[in-house]
């Protein structure tokens, strides 16, 4: 009967321990014929020739019970027929026991022909399939997942960095698998592995790097397939290809980062490409690259319609790029045009949309191009149009204001040749514009220093060198114009530099000075020189002395230093007026001048007093010029009006060498030799010597000029004040609360108080009175600033010095005092001069009186009557007071005479609408009488005694005028 081995397409039969049949196939019968009865219970070899069955039971049984298997082998089988039928026996014991009878085998018997057939039909498929390996370079293997085994053809160990010569047999499990793997796709490939083994996928395909047997990586395309399992169902061969895509993958890889460079390089400079197919023209496909998306602001990957891709350009521009597409798709032309286009957002983008057309046989399938956002771009050069029309007008008005201003300006290139001339310059240099462009700088602007004719280098060549541009040259240019005229000319000169900093020429710009240099030079020679002599004044002839002085010190050059008084001065002033005494001045000026070198210094310091400097000049010739002096002064005689003055001159002399340490005492021992000169009896030359007599009775007034110095350094003048008062009741509202004649006073270092009886004959004769009159006005000026602002007004009178007077300086040191004090303090000021100061400097004296007159400061002239020509003065000078000499009111009660003078002196004051001031009012009887008189006011200790000036001031609210007088 049938049974489940007739299924299978081989003869297979089972047997127990000791070879007698109990089951076989119907393939086995059609073998040896007869029915399955006629073979159950008979053994095995009676199926097989004589040979065979003695290999059956010497090599067959012995192995199969050993090993419980055999496979293929080669036996003979008797057919039915009587003929012989090779087979191939494989068997195994599918039931073991003990007990032999107990035992089942299973016999497996296959025709050798079928197999040669099948072998042979393998070994065809196998070269086919080699051969089909080989034309795509690929390499094979075959892989034992349970032994590990690996079998490579020659390209597979190629592929694996080995030589076939090489090869050795590889032993791969599963670690060593991974191992090879590159980390970054270990985890993978043993995902897809275990995947295949499971039989959830029919073959195994991955694309891996594989580590050499160098240590290199190789890229692989790995394609492989289990073709056989253990009987539990495991994997046991595996078999495949690797396809060395190495070079594939390093141009991927390239093509990958040219395309991310690309991608990065469209999204900085915003452009982005586009496509259209029109293969069918009814349904266009457009294409949108991920930048074209993002500058529409839709999402990458947005394919619209083309009537879409339109819509998103503004209204005003969808025209024209409607008719650009239109006649792209009908006449095949390209457009580049810039459009605004609104994004999804809203927000509008200026664009450039460029577009070409493709054909294919004629006729027109794609429209490929770009779209770029240059918003940026349109907005900077709609800066730039806007900078260039700022730029248009900020040239045309440069270059008016450089026609128009008073200023020369010249332009060269880099090489110095001239560019342009504005109209001042052509009016300078007497070049026009047209004639001078193309020459050299220097050709054109011709200037030479005035000083010493030497001409100037070219201005410009420091900028043009690299220069930052300044004044080109020190001195004072002066400019020869083309037709010789010579201007005095301030020069500067810069590069011009463009936006690299490349200098591409120079800018010269001048300007005539020659006015401001003509006045300059009148104003320093005003500063140095006496306005009435021509001759230097004190302050120049200081530094004159100070630096002959240490060119003795470091030289040992020998000089010499002589101080001339005039004698009799005083009565040409007296008997002929100011105007007479300048005269005189300046003709003696004159004949000094004749008479020493022009190399020598000679100077007016005041007044009558003048100093020569004679330079590399010994005693014995200083003293041979000093008595020409006196000669030439003996033999001179000053007529005026027909009147004939005889006026002397006395000389000190100093010899200037290395021992002196300053012009101080240099000057100091001058002054004491003309003074000694003057008492010997005048008109003759007094020499210095250490030891002289006549000096050392003058050292008393030099330790005081010692004792003043020390004293203004340490700030010990202080300052006291005598009241002046009405002569007769005033109303209250006509007069200040106080009125007081400032007097100062010197602290020596112990506290007692010297007056200035004792310190102010020396500090006129060593010139240190202008020094004590800036204090004590200054001290004066801060006492009146202390005043409540609501308190009634006073008014202090401040005696200054011949010597201020004569001092410009110290002239302008008070303007500015008074110009910071402001007008309420100086209506509260008076500022005293004695009548011979006003003589000795008589001009200055006029208008320095004006100048403080201006500020609102009072006027008084002091010691009014003292000088011969009194009356005359006052023609000349403005005033407010006029203070009477003491000497007329002391014996104004006894001398007839004097009480005639003070009437005329205030009968001419109430003509000329001045107030009076007598002085030295020591008894009642006196002020009586000048209150008869018509005097305006009095001072004198009979009235008060002088006191700290603080503390009168701090009295003034409690005083109380009404009808009496302090005594």
């Amino acid at each position: 009967m049938p049974t489940g081995l007739d299924a299978l397409p081989c003869a297979v039969l089972v047997t127990d321990g000791q070879g007698l049949l109990q089951e076989l196939n119907a393939e086995l019968l059609a073998w040896v014929g007869g029915e399955p009865a006629d073979w159950i219970g008979r053994r095995i070899e009676l199926l097989l020739v004589p040979a065979s069955r003695i290999f059956l039971q010497t090599h067959v049984w012995p192995l199969l019970l050993h090993q419980q298997r055999v496979h293929e082998l080669q036996l003979m089988l008797r057919e039915a027929a009587g003929t012989r039928l090779p087979v191939l026996l494989s068997a195994r014991c599918t039931q073991d026991a003990p007990d032999p009878a107990a035992r089942r085998f299973t016999w497996v018997l296959f025709p050798a022909r079928e197999r040669q057939r099948f072998e042979a039909e393998l070994v065809q498929a196998r070269q086919r399939l080699q051969h089909l390996i080989e034309s795509t370079d690929a390499g094979t293997w075959e892989w034992n997942v349970q032994t590990g085994e690996l079998r490579l053809n020659e390209r597979g160990w190629r592929i694996l960095g080995l030589a076939p010569d090489e090869a050795r047999p590889l032993r791969l499990d599963h670690r060593f698998r991974l191992e090879i793997a590159h980390p970054a796709e270990r985890s993978r490939t043993l995902r897809r592995l275990m995947r295949h083994f499971a039989g959830r996928s029919e073959t195994h395909v991955d694309e891996v790097r594989l580590r050499r047997l160098d240590g290199s990586w190789v890229w692989v395309q790995e394609r492989g397939r289990v073709i056989s399992r253990t009987p539990d169902g495991q994997p046991e061969w595996m078999f495949g290809t690797h396809i060395d895509i190495d070079p594939i993958q390093r141009q991927q890889e390239a093509l990958r980062r040219s395309k991310a460079l690309l991608d990065r390089t469209n999204e900085l400079a915003g452009v982005g490409g586009w496509e259209v197919d029109l293969h069918d023209p009814r349904q266009p496909l457009l294409y949108w690259s991920e930048q074209t998306c993002r500058i529409h602001g839709v999402p990458p990957g947005y394919q619209p319609a083309l009537d879409e891709a339109i819509g998103f350009f503004l209204p005003e521009h969808r025209h024209r790029i409607e008719a650009a597409v239109q006649r792209g798709i009908t006449e095949g032309l390209g457009w580049d045009l810039e459009l605004q286009l609104r994004r999804r957002d809203g927000a509008v983008l200026w664009v450039r949309a460029l577009g070409r057309v493709e054909f294919e046989q004629g006729r027109v399938v794609r429209l490929i191009g770009a779209v770029q956002d240059i918003s940026e771009r349109v907005r900077e050069r709609a800066e730039l149009h806007q900078l260039a029309a700022q730029l248009a007008e900020q040239h045309e008005l440069l270059r008016v204001t450089l026609q128009s201003i008073g200023d020369a300006v010249i332009t060269t290139d880099v090489a110095g040749r001239v560019t342009w001339l504005n109209p001042v310059a052509e009016r300078l240099s007497g070049w026009l514009q047209t004639e001078a462009a193309g020459r050299p700088l220097m050709q054109v602007f011709q200037a030479v220093d005035e000083r010493d004719r030497r001409p100037l280098p070219d201005p410009v060549v420091p900028s043009l060198n690299g220069g930052m541009g300044a004044a080109a040259e020190t001195g004072a240019p002066l400019l020869i114009s083309r037709d010789g005229r010579e201007a005095g000319v301030e020069i500067s000169a810069a590069a011009i530099r463009g936006a690299d900093g490349r200098v591409h020429g120079a800018v010269l710009v001048f300007r005539d000075v020659t006015e401001q240099r003509r006045m300059a030079g009148e104003m320093s020679y005003r500063a140095s020189h006496d306005a009435l002599t021509g001759l230097i004044n004190r302050m120049e002839f200081e530094a004159r002395l100070e630096r002959t002085r240490l060119r003795a010190q470091s030289e040992g050059s020998h000089h010499a230093l002589l101080f001339i008084d005039l004698d009799q001065f005083k009565l040409v002033n007296d008997a002929c007026g100011h105007a007479a005494g300048d005269l005189l001045l300046q003709q003696v000026s004159r004949l000094m001048r004749q008479t020493v070198r022009s190399r020598d210094t000679l100077a007016r310091l005041g007044g009558d007093e003048f100093a020569v400097i004679l330079e590399h000049c010994d005693e014995a010739q200083a003293q041979r010029v000093a008595h020409l002096i006196c000669e030439r002064f003996d033999a001179f005689r000053f007529i005026h009006d027909e009147r004939r003055f005889r006026v002397g001159a006395s000389v000190g002399l100093v010899p200037l060498d290395r021992r002196w340490r300053s012009i101080t005492a240099l000057m100091q021992a001058a002054d004491v030799s003309c003074y000694a000169a003057k008492e010997a009896g005048r008109n003759r030359v007094h020499v210095w010597f250490d030891s002289d007599q006549a000096v050392r009775q003058r050292h008393g007034e030099m330790r005081w000029a010692s004792r003043l110095e020390q004293a203004l350094d340490e700030d010990r003048f202080v300052l006291h004040a005598q009241r002046i008062l009405p002569c007769r009741p005033e109303p209250a509202q006509a007069r200040p609360a106080l009125h007081a004649e400032v007097l100062v006073r010197l602290r020596e270092p112990d506290g007692q108080l010297v007056a200035p009886g004792a310190f102010l004959p020396a500090a006129e004769r060593f010139h240190l009175a202008s020094r004590i009159d800036r204090r004590v006005l200054q001290l004066s000026l801060q006492a009146l600033g202390r005043q409540p602002a609501a308190a009634p007004p006073w008014l202090l009178s401040v005696n200054l010095s011949g010597q201020s007077i004569g001092d410009r300086h110290f002239c302008q040191d008070v303007l500015d005092m008074l110009e910071r004090a402001g007008p309420s303090i100086c209506r509260q000021l008076c500022l005293e001069i004695t009548e011979t100061a006003a003589i000795g400097s008589m001009s200055e004296a006029a208008r320095f009186t004006s100048q403080v007159r201006e500020h609102g400061v009072q006027v008084a002239l002091d010691d009014f009557g003292a000088g011969a020509s009194s009356f005359g003065y006052l023609k000349h000078l403005t005033v407010d007071w006029l203070k009477i000499d003491g000497q007329f009111v002391r014996d104004l009660l006894d001398d007839p005479l004097d009480e005639a003078a003070v009437r005329s002196f205030v009968d001419v004051a109430r003509v000329m609408g001045l107030a009076t001031v007598a002085e030295f009012v020591d008894h009642p009887q006196v002020l009586q009488r000048l209150q008869a008189m018509g005097v305006s006011r009095a001072q004198g200790f009979l009235l008060h005694r002088p006191e700290p000036l603080e503390n009168l001031l701090d009295s003034v609210p409690e005083m109380k005028e009404s009808g009496r007088h302090e005594t």
